[in-house]
């Protein structure tokens, strides 16, 4: 499947070799942010889909969200990102001891815990959805630099994860090298 997709990319983009950004595919509860004139102006659970439940309150309690960024800087005026928060494997065990001590049945894993608890969580860029550029200034080309503008504007984004590769080869590679690395990650993953 992979070598069929990348085919039809550089089919489609008339490149020889693809340049690919690998990173991992946090497994948390997502959520998105809209920031306006640099300022946290709302967040949303994804929902259905379609609507989700404004939690703007609760997101601004996140220690790892800035409440406001320099999009400025870029010319950017609203941007939407969206995200992951995450609970990283051991808040989870010691989250799931103290409920175990209560009394209390434990969580089945980081990402429920995460989408209803805001105890030791922490908030992963693997995107930005939308913006409204105002200065009509060049923005990123690539996912990598918006990943690296967002981690530049004080976010947690995966520059430190993610790796650039030429070619669908070594996508494969790394990728088959990263699951063997799976269980060590302080954090979980679904791909």
């Amino acid at each position: 499947d992979l070598y069929d997709w990348d085919k039809k990319a550089r089919e489609l983009s008339g490149l020889q070799e693809m340049e690919y950004c690998i990173e991992p595919k946090f497994d948390g509860a997502s959520i998105s942010l809209l920031y306006e004139h640099d300022q946290l102006a709302r967040s949303a659970t994804r929902g259905d889909g379609v609507q989700g439940d404004d939690i703007t309150t609760n997101s601004k309690q996140i220690r790892n969200i800035p409440l406001s960024a320099a999009f400025s800087s870029f010319g950017i005026d609203t941007i939407e990102i969206r995200g992951e928060v995450l609970m990283s494997k051991n808040s989870f065990a010691a989250f799931n001891g103290t409920l175990t001590e209560e009394g209390l049945p434990p969580l089945a894993n980081p990402r429920n815990a995460a989408a209803g608890f805001l105890y030791h969580v922490s908030f992963i860029i693997p995107q930005q959805n939308s913006l409204q550029n105002a200065d009509a200034q060049p923005m990123p080309a690539t996912h990598a630099a918006m990943l690296q503008m967002l981690w530049n504007c004080g976010f947690r984004s995966p520059v430190k994860e993610m790796k650039i590769v030429s070619g669908i080869d070594a996508v494969i590679t790394h990728c088959a090298w990263y699951e063997t690395q799976r269980d060590a990650l302080p954090y979980e993953i679904d791909g």
